[in-house]
């Protein structure tokens, strides 16, 4: 084997050894892009189903506190005045 074809098969390996390490680097982003995706989805998915109460306790807050304020505007309306 010539000197040419030895030097042909090096950079020819350099090429491969890189385009695996960037197809592996890509593969590792898109994984973790997947995993976080996952978890997001699964915490959204566990706080709708009912399984945790940490998703639900800011709406019955809600709920009771505009209950509150629709029965005080209520009963503002509804006082006889008195001249």
């Amino acid at each position: 084997m010539g000197k040419a074809k030895k030097e042909h098969r090096k950079k020819v390996a350099k090429r491969n050894a890189n385009l695996k390490q960037q197809e592996k680097r890509v593969q590792k982003l898109w994984q973790e892009a997947f995993e976080e995706q996952m978890n997001a989805m699964r915490e959204k998915f566990a706080a709708m189903s009912g399984d945790t109460m940490s998703g639900l306790t800011g709406l019955f807050e809600d709920e009771e506190n505009t209950q509150e304020k629709t029965l005080q505007e209520g009963s503002e309306s509804t006082e006889p005045v008195q001249d």
